[in-house]
């Protein structure tokens, strides 16, 4: 008996090791369960991101026209992300440099703190300052004798455009067929926005990682091929939509838009120093390869104001296909797509959609001014009956300016009584929802297969319309013609900015008889 007393301890023992383990494994489930996605952005990122630059070449079809650099710093603690872009652009004699170079610093669990985006052209520069206090967004603007202010409350701190790849490799949302909404401030102005993301197919890219001169004339040839297994990553901006290709650590190999420019990851040397070098050689080939952009107000609008819907044939202006899905998503509002057809119609046509879809941007400011200004013009509930005489008595009030030291945002259009046409449609939207009625400040283009105009005008959501409709505040239109064309929620339409979503585009009209 002795024995078996022995035996029973050592399976008493036994089995009170076994419950201990399991005991503490669901510990650590549960603990790993309930583990915030602070705290595994925080743990991942320690761990994982290291800093490095990755260096594109950017394309309008396949002629290079520019370049750009997505660089990770270390700080302590927290992290700084450079995304810095180089754009040749024709000019009368030649080529123009737009550059643009945005910081974002971002806190230990990649929560962004401050954004810092500076702009530069010959004869024009333009500085963008964010930053987050508690729940509210605040922007500063300067661009030359032009500052201005303003601010957003938000429900949650946004990510960045920038920051973004990397919060869904080590939060570990790089998987074939999952999608998320995440709060994503984009757009250059930017605007915070509730963003469906979605990832794709997995894929590999092949890309120069090094290179050296040969030749007579000491050009930059590719000596090593290096390669990445990366995910397609979707992502439906305020600032527009694009394709992410990641890997598992976050970094961004390529970046493509529907019909605009597209990033691809190269060499140093074979971004920069070989394409400056043959930059002179290049410049035909570029003029070419990039559309004529032109503002559609101060006489370059056309006495166009029809609502009869129009139906567009969209393509590469290089020949090669439409990215379908990222043409699926200029659905919305008036707009229809199937296919590579899009269909621009004189009322909203698409259901589900919301009218809390109001991207909230800095510039279209919640101010005392506005809301005075609101109460003298506006004496009874805004309608669809009593919008035309809003319109016109806005119309009366503002002119449009599109000087350089014009303003931009709300505030600035009401007490000069003039700004671009961006300015004067965030001052329009300012004062539709001061009234209560929910509105949205989009960019576009006036859709030609030649010369397209860019612009800025106003969506306004209305129940009995059945959803966003299109005004043209610029024009003092209450219905937008239907030849413009919406690309983006936030932003510029300065062509300067707007060409990153229509450099490789050509609209044509389909069942129009005359020539455009």
């Amino acid at each position: 008996m002795p024995g078996l007393s022995r035996l029973s301890i050592r399976k008493a023992t036994a089995t009170g090791v076994l419950i201990a383990w399991m005991a503490c494994l669901g510990w650590l489930g549960l603990r790993q369960a309930s583990q915030s996605e602070a705290t595994t952005l925080s743990t991942q990122a320690s761990m994982r991101l290291a800093p490095g630059s990755v260096w594109f070449g950017v394309y309008s079809g396949a002629t290079q026209v520019g370049n750009g650099e997505i660089r990770v710093d270390t700080l302590s603690p927290g992290y700084r992300i450079d995304e810095a872009f180089t754009l040749e652009t024709p000019a009368v004699n030649g080529l123009v440099r737009v550059t643009r170079r945005t910081e974002a610093s971002l806190g230990a669990t990649l929560n962004l703190e401050r954004l810092h985006s500076h702009f530069s052209r010959e004869g024009r520069q333009a500085d963008w300052v964010i930053a987050f206090f508690g729940d509210t967004v605040n922007a500063h603007f300067a661009s030359g004798p032009v500052m201005t202010h303003g601010l957003v409350r938000v429900g949650e701190v946004p990510t960045t455009s920038a920051a973004l790849p990397y919060r869904l490799a080590l939060g570990g949302d790089l998987a074939t067929g999952r999608s998320r909404t995440v709060t994503l401030l984009d757009g250059w102005p930017a605007a915070e926005r509730r963003t469906r993301v979605t990832v794709g197919g997995a894929s590999v890219i092949r890309f120069a990682d090094s290179s050296r001169s040969e030749g007579a004339g000491a050009h930059q040839v590719a000596v090593h091929l290096d390669s990445a297994r990366v995910f397609s990553v979707v992502v439906d901006g305020a600032g527009g939509g694009r394709r992410l290709w990641v890997d598992r650590r976050g970094t961004v190999s390529a970046i493509e838009t529907a019909f605009g420019l597209h990033w691809v990851r190269t060499d140093f040397d074979l971004s920069e120093t070989e394409f400056r070098k043959t930059l002179d050689q290049r410049i035909a080939a570029i003029r070419a390869a990039l559309p004529s952009l032109r503002q559609y107000s101060a006489g370059a609008a056309p006495p166009d104001t029809s609502m009869a819907p129009r139906r567009f044939l969209v393509e590469r202006r290089d020949g090669s296909p439409v990215d379908a899905e990222l043409l699926a998503l200029l659905n919305g509002g008036r707009q229809v797509v199937q296919g590579d057809t899009l269909t621009v119609n004189g009322s909203p046509q698409a259901a589900g959609e919301s009218a809390r879809d109001i991207a909230p941007d800095p510039m279209i400011q919640d101010a005392g001014a506005i809301s005075a200004q609101q109460r003298r013009m506006v004496t009874a509930p805004l309608d669809r009956e009593r919008m035309p005489g809003f319109m016109a008595a806005f119309h009366a009030l503002v002119r449009v300016d599109t000087s350089a030291g014009a303003s931009i945002d709300a505030l600035g259009t009401l007490g000069g009584h003039s700004g671009t046409p961006d300015g004067v449609a965030r001052l329009f939207v300012a004062l539709l929802r001061a009234s209560g009625v929910p509105a949205r400040y989009v960019v576009g283009v006036y859709a030609r297969d030649t010369t397209m105009l860019t612009h800025a005008w106003a969506e306004i959501w209305s129940s009995s319309a059945g959803g966003w409709y299109a005004a043209d505040p610029v024009s003092g239109t209450m219905s937008a013609n239907t030849g413009l064309v919406r690309l983006a929620f936030a932003g510029s339409s300065h062509p300067d900015e707007l060409i990153a979503l229509v450099a490789n585009a050509r609209f044509t009209e389909l069942g129009r008889k005359e020539k455009q």
